[in-house]
C-alpha cells in the first residue's frame, strides 16, 4: 500500500499549528478506549464492509443512517437556500479564474489509463448531474460504497487519485486534505482498527471524461473527509466538503506535531472574544452545546450542531445569529480570514475569485455562535451568506470515549447555498449563452 508521503516533502508541516508542544500524553490519551469496549472489540478482526454489517443494527446506526436520508436523495435536487428559494445569478464565474485543467486532465488521464474494465464501470459515471455525485459521507461506517475504495485498490490506483487531487488542489489544500487521511490512519492504529480506518480508507468517483472545456467532476469521500470537485475549462468549484478529525493532533511517529484546524479555531475565538456586548447578544444563539441545553430539533446524532452535512442537500436554514455588517473593519477581515482557512484548498487564482465574491456579499452574511467563548470550552460557530455555509463543531467522542464534545474531536463543513454545490450553478452558467461573466 503507498504510502502518503511526498517524495520531496515527506513530513506534511502541521497546518497552521500554534507554538504549543503536547508531551507524551496528549490529552486526548486519557479519552482512549479500553481494548474490550464493546464498540472497538472487533475492529481488529473486521474490515469495513464486515464492521458495519456488525454494527447496522444499532439504534444509533439506524438513527444516523435515517438523519442521512434527510433530504438527500428522497427529493429532486433543488440545493441548499435561506427560505426554500434560490437566489439567481449569486454565484457568478469569470471565464477564467486560473483553474489548473492542464494538470487535472493529465491526471485523471493517467488515473483512468491504470484502472481495469471493473473499476472503471463502478467508479466512472457519464453526467456530472449524476444521482451519485450526491451520494458521499463522512462516518466510519462503510454506509456509502461504491467507487474506488482505495485501501482496496493497487498502489497505482492510489498514487493516480492522490495526483490527481494534488493536481486540482493548492498545496496547503493538498496538505490539509492529506492530514485528513493520516490522523485517520493514527485514529486507526490507535484503537488497532486499521483495516475500519487508515490512510486510504476512502472512496473516489468521477464523473464526465476529462476535457478542456466541457465540465467534469469528481467526488473523494470517507471518515472526517468528503469533496466534490467540478471543473469547466479554466473555472472550478469546490463543494460540499467536509473535514475532520478525532483526535485533532498526531503526537508520536513519523508525522508527529500534524495538527489540523487550529487556524479556524484560533481565528474564530478571537473574532468571537473581539465582539462588543450588544454584538454577542446577537450572535449567541445557544449558551450551551450540551444536547439537552438546546432546543428540539437543533441537535443531531449524526452531526451534532451541524446541520449542512450528508443528506442535507435541499435543507432549508434561515440566517441567525450577528449581521456581519454590524462588524467594524478588523472583525470583518476576520470573517475573511475564516472563508480564505475553509477554502483555502482552492489554486491560489481560483481562490482569489471566490475570495472577492465572498466580499461582495460580506454585508449580507451572519456569524452565529453556540456555547462560551471565554475559556477553553468546545463551541460551534456558523459564518452563512447568499454565497456561502460555514460551520465549524467540536463533537463527542466517536472512538475516543468522551460523552460530551471535547476539542480534540472537531468537524468542519463548508457549503454552496443558492445552487453552487456539486458546481451546479457553474453548470448553469456554461449552458447559459451569456456565460462570460465577469466580477
Amino acid at each position: 500500500m503507498i504510502a502518503l508521503q511526498d517524495p520531496v516533502d515527506s513530513q506534511p508541516p502541521a497546518h497552521g499549528a500554534p507554538n504549543v508542544q503536547y508531551g507524551a500524553l496528549s490529552p486526548f490519551r486519557s479519552l482512549l478506549p479500553p481494548k474490550d469496549w464493546p464498540k472497538v472489540e472487533t475492529l481488529p478482526t473486521s474490515t469495513a464492509t464486515e464492521w458495519y454489517e456488525s454494527k447496522k443494527h444499532l439504534p444509533q446506526l439506524e438513527e444516523f443512517l435515517n438523519g442521512l436520508r434527510l433530504e438527500n436523495m428522497d427529493r429532486p435536487w433543488k440545493g441548499f437556500t435561506n427560505d426554500g428559494q434560490v437566489v439567481e445569478d449569486v454565484h457568478i464565474y469569470n471565464d477564467d479564474e486560473g483553474a489548473p485543467i492542464e494538470k487535472m486532465n493529465a491526471a485523471a488521464s493517467r488515473l483512468l489509463s491504470v484502472m481495469s474494465e471493473a473499476e472503471y464501470a463502478r467508479s466512472v459515471f457519464d453526467s456530472v448531474e449524476a444521482d451519485e455525485i450526491r451520494m458521499w459521507s463522512n462516518p466510519e461506517f462503510y454506509v456509502n460504497p461504491g467507487g474506488l475504495r482505495l485501501d482496496e485498490c493497487s498502489e497505482d490506483i492510489q498514487k493516480a487519485v492522490h495526483d490527481l487531487l494534488r493536481a486540482s488542489l493548492s498545496p496547503t489544500g493538498y496538505r490539509k486534505l492529506q492530514g485528513c487521511c493520516l490522523i485517520n490512519g493514527f485514529l486507526g492504529s490507535l484503537v488497532d482498527g486499521s483495516k475500519v480506518m487508515n490512510e486510504h480508507s476512502y472512496n473516489f468517483r468521477l464523473f464526465g471524461q476529462p476535457d478542456f472545456v466541457k465540465p467534469w467532476a469528481f467526488t473523494f469521500f470517507g471518515h472526517h473527509l468528503c469533496i466534490a470537485v467540478m471543473v469547466q475549462g479554466r473555472r472550478m468549484v469546490i463543494g460540499p466538503s467536509f473535514m475532520g478529525a478525532e483526535p485533532d493532533y498526531i503526537d508520536e511517529g513519523p508525522h508527529a506535531g500534524l495538527r489540523l484546524f487550529s487556524t479556524e479555531e484560533a481565528v474564530s475565538l478571537g473574532l468571537m472574544r473581539s465582539l462588543s456586548p450588544a454584538q454577542r447578544v446577537l450572535a449567541v444563539t445557544h449558551p450551551s452545546v450540551l444536547p439537552d441545553d438546546l432546543p428540539p430539533g437543533r441537535w443531531a446524532p449524526h452531526d451534532e450542531r451541524h446541520v449542512g452535512g450528508a443528506g442535507q442537500d435541499n435543507r432549508i436554514v434561515q440566517y441567525e445569529g450577528c449581521p456581519v455588517s454590524l462588524f467594524d473593519a478588523s472583525q470583518k477581515e476576520d470573517v475573511v480570514r475564516l472563508f480564505t482557512a475553509f477554502n483555502e484548498y482552492y489554486p491560489s487564482p481560483v481562490l482569489r475569485y471566490r475570495t472577492q465574491l465572498f466580499k461582495s456579499h460580506l454585508n449580507e452574511a451572519y456569524f452565529a455562535w453556540i456555547g462560551d467563548c471565554e475559556g477553553d470550552e468546545p463551541y460551534y460557530f456558523r459564518i452563512h451568506s447568499p454565497v456561502a455555509f460555514m460551520e465549524f463543531d467540536f463533537h463527542a467522542g466517536v472512538f475516543l470515549t468522551n460523552t460530551e464534545p471535547a476539542k480534540c474531536h472537531i468537524h468542519t463543513i463548508n457549503r454552496l447555498p443558492n445552487g453552487g454545490d456539486y458546481g451546479r450553478a457553474l453548470l448553469d452558467a456554461y449552458r447559459r449563452k451569456d456565460e462570460h461573466v465577469r466580477i
